[in-house]
């Protein structure tokens, strides 16, 4: 007899109750396994996206535009929402200005400042940068959870997690959705993931609360990130397959019709979209396939009740007047010129063959061709599980499958052509892998529980299918997952660190140099400008505008917005004239500062040395008229070995400051035959090697004065001034300036400035 008496009786008493109370309730062991799963994705995601936090890096914003949505949400927080579309900059694009609320999308810092709210409601404070820092994360987690429910509508519940696992780790994505990324990218594919989510379960199922909900989305999109083009016109594209695909119902055209209406009715109360006005194609594309469709399924329901006869009749008769009212009404419309045509950028996605005409667009990285090297960087294993889930696809053509491959292909293209578009591939990339390797699995999964028959056919084909082939299968695709997990992890590193202050040749100590060139601008650049009673101007290059206005709360005349294309070729004719020139224009702009990212003479750090080529090319496609040419300063020598450098280039404002009194890798002489590198003997300052050029005036070079050197690649206090990655010159001007302007004779007439693009 077993003694229930003491503690351990008592214990087992009460363990026995527990499992008696437990036996009356079922389990479903799957759908435990299920949300097990979705939470250690979940968890995951954001661990990942925090590991700038986890490296001890400060809690900078990341790249350069999120700065100005920074800026944005903190003066809607303070002033309101109001005061923010009305709000005009007017140390942006100097002389013109910058409507902020004019020109910028809202999603990103209109969320800012409604999470900041709420967290503030409940008591939480936090301050508006520390919620755009981590608004990323939140955007991703979100983006994580829609993508699982996207694939669970689309396939199966195995098919959602998958999904989600790989949005969770995807680099395309992860590098959008990192601490930090204040952007529109961020926030823009959650509403993608929605949109499409909403869509397909609205075309399942035929719900008008799906089809307003994916409506609402889209609008949302539309007004948070400028690829809304892409989802606006893929949906139309997804209906026009259906249709030829002889798969149009009334359930399609109501989804259609009400999510389009519903996401242009939202879309364009954003000032940034109506700028576009309601005609650009873009626009008018979406609007024209609600009337396709209709037409369509009125030809179809008359097939059915009419004679073949009177129906051919009525087909020949509806085609000509159609015919004849689009001429009209298309031939009245481009006379007037209510067409707008597509935006130069995405002209330059749809025919990349043309991009080397826009240098304005080519100048950017992230615009040029993907190549194989990037896309597996990008999404990796996708790169090969994406054709077998197209093939699953076409294998079987649903309604939901057509959508999913026309994503899917058009992604492919899209980011082939513009390596910044592999953001948009990203989720299409997830959905289709996820499904392929639901589909591989299948079958072993119900061999490996007994749940499959097969016949003796398919035993001579296969053998058989047992036990040890579906674990093997399955250590297979485990074994590729943990790959592409590590491999994620690894550019978690890269993209945790942020542009202005970068780890440099991976020594974990983040570079302030940025961080103290705009500090200084922040103090020294307010009041006591060239114009009376107006703050200095600041020339650079257009990729430091953002910092400059919103970090270092100067004047400039360009920035990331790229909108007047006319004021930065003036900014590249300024870099890429003599100094005799250049500063004579300067004046005309009220300049007093000139700000080189000198980057240490090394292009590959993103140096303006590098950018020099850009500098010409977009000086001499927008203002031809002051004779900026790429032959004059760039050639290929006779064997077609060597890229020459020709006198122009070592004469112009960019390579003289940037290359002034330091060591430099690519400071060598125009005789120089070798390579030149960081670590290259012998070099010299410019003075050194050029001691023909006019070095006299202040500070040793004519015009300009060094007012601060960052601390740049030096080792030692001693070799502080010998590697500067940021350098800001004052402009010091002749007592005789107006004279020279006036007499400086340019063979051009005075650029007269274009209205912003």
């Amino acid at each position: 007899m077993s003694d229930d008496s003491g503690i351990s009786g008592t214990l087992g008493r009460f363990w026995r109750r527990i499992v008696d109370h437990f036996e009356d309730y079922e389990f479903n062991r799957e759908v435990l396994l299920n949300r097990l799963s979705l939470l250690i994705i979940l968890t995951a995601g954001v661990m990942i996206r925090l590991f700038s936090l986890m490296k001890g890096y400060d809690t900078l914003i990341k790249a350069f535009d999120p700065y100005v949505q920074l800026v944005s949400a903190e003066y809607i927080s303070e002033n309101g929402f109001t005061a923010f579309i009305h709000w005009f900059k007017d140390n942006s694009w100097y002389p013109y200005g910058f409507q902020t609320g004019q020109e910028l999308y809202w999603g990103v810092p209109v969320s800012a400042v409604i999470i900041h709210a709420i967290l503030n409601f409940f008591s939480i404070g936090v301050s508006i940068q520390q919620v755009a820092y981590f608004s990323p994360v939140v955007y991703g987690l979100l983006t994580i959870v829609a993508a699982y429910f996207l694939g669970k509508e689309a396939v199966s519940t195995r098919t959602g997690l998958f999904t989600a696992f790989f949005m969770a780790f995807s680099p395309a994505f992860l590098s959008r959705s990192t601490a930090g990324f204040f952007d529109n990218e961020s926030i823009g594919i959650l509403f993608t993931v929605l949109t499409l989510y909403f869509f397909i379960r609205a075309i399942k199922r035929g719900g008008t609360i799906s089809s307003f909900l994916a409506g609402i989305s889209l609008g949302l999109l539309i007004g948070s990130w400028g690829a809304y083009r892409y989802v606006l016109d893929l949906l139309p594209l997804a209906a026009l397959f259906l249709v030829l695909t002889r798969k149009l119902t009334y359930r399609l055209i109501k989804v259609y019709t009400i999510t389009i209406v519903t996401a242009l009715s939202i879309g364009f109360l954003i000032p940034r979209v109506v700028q576009n006005r309601f005609y650009n194609i873009e626009v008018i594309i979406p609007v024209l396939m609600i009337g396709f469709l209709i037409i369509v399924g009125l030809v179809q329901n008359l097939s059915k009740n009419l004679s073949e006869k009177t129906f051919k009749q009525v087909i020949i008769v509806g085609s000509i007047t159609a015919f004849i009212l689009i001429t009209i009404f298309v031939t009245i419309f481009l006379s007037l010129g209510i067409f707008s045509n597509i935006a130069d950028k995405f002209w330059a996605v749809i025919l990349p063959g043309n991009r080397a005409s826009i240098p304005i667009i080519s100048s950017v990285s992230e615009h040029q061709p993907m190549t194989w090297a990037e896309l597996f960087n990008s999404i990796h294993i996708m790169m090969f599980l994406m054709p077998l889930g197209i093939y699953y696809c076409l294998k079987k053509p649903t309604d939901v499958n057509i959508i999913i491959l026309t994503m899917g292909i058009t992604t492919i293209y899209f980011s082939g052509s513009m390596v910044r578009l592999v953001l948009l591939l990203a989720p299409s990339a997830s959905l289709l892998s996820a499904m392929a390797i639901d589909k591989l699995l299948y079958t072993y999964s119900l061999s490996a529980h007994g749940k499959i028959a097969l016949t003796k056919r398919k035993l001579r084909i296969t053998k058989s299918i047992g036990r040890d082939e579906a674990v093997m299968a399955y250590l297979v695709i485990f074994g590729l997952l943990i790959t592409f997990t590590f491999h994620s992890i690894n550019l978690a590193d890269d993209y945790s660190q942020s542009e202005m202050a970068p780890v440099i040749f991976q020594n974990d100590i983040p570079a302030s140099d940025w961080q103290e060139a705009l500090m200084w601008l922040r103090e020294n650049a307010q009041g006591g400008g060239i114009v009376d009673n107006s703050d200095p101007v600041v020339l650079s290059w257009w990729d430091y505008g953002y910092w400059i206005t919103n970090y270092g709360n100067a004047t400039t005349l360009v920035d990331n917005a790229t909108t007047n294309k006319t004021q930065i070729g003036m900014v590249g004719t300024m870099l890429m004239w003599n100094f005799t020139e250049a500063v004579t224009m300067m004046y005309r702009y009220n300049i007093k500062y000139v700000l080189i990212n000198s980057q240490a003479g090394l292009p590959g750090l993103g140096s303006d040395l590098g950018k020099a080529l850009w500098c010409i090319r977009i000086a001499e496609s927008t203002v031809p008229r002051y004779g900026i040419d790429e032959d004059d300063f760039y050639g290929i020598s006779e064997d077609e070995r060597q890229y020459l450098y020709y006198d122009l280039f070592y004469y112009s404002v960019l390579y003289r400051l940037a290359a002034y009194d330091s060591i430099t890798g690519f400071g060598w002489s125009p005789d120089f035959t070798g390579t030149p590198t960081s670590t290259q003997p012998g070099l010299l300052t410019l003075a050194e090697q050029f001691p023909v050029y006019d070095l006299k005036g202040p500070d040793g070079i004519t015009y300009f004065k060094e007012v601060f050197r960052s601390y740049g690649l030096a080792t030692s206090i001693q070799d502080a001034r010998r590697y500067p990655l940021v350098r800001i010159y004052e402009v010091v001007y002749p007592e005789n300036i107006e004279q020279l302007s006036a007499e400086l004779n340019y063979n051009h007439p005075l650029p007269v400035e274009e209205e912003t693009d």
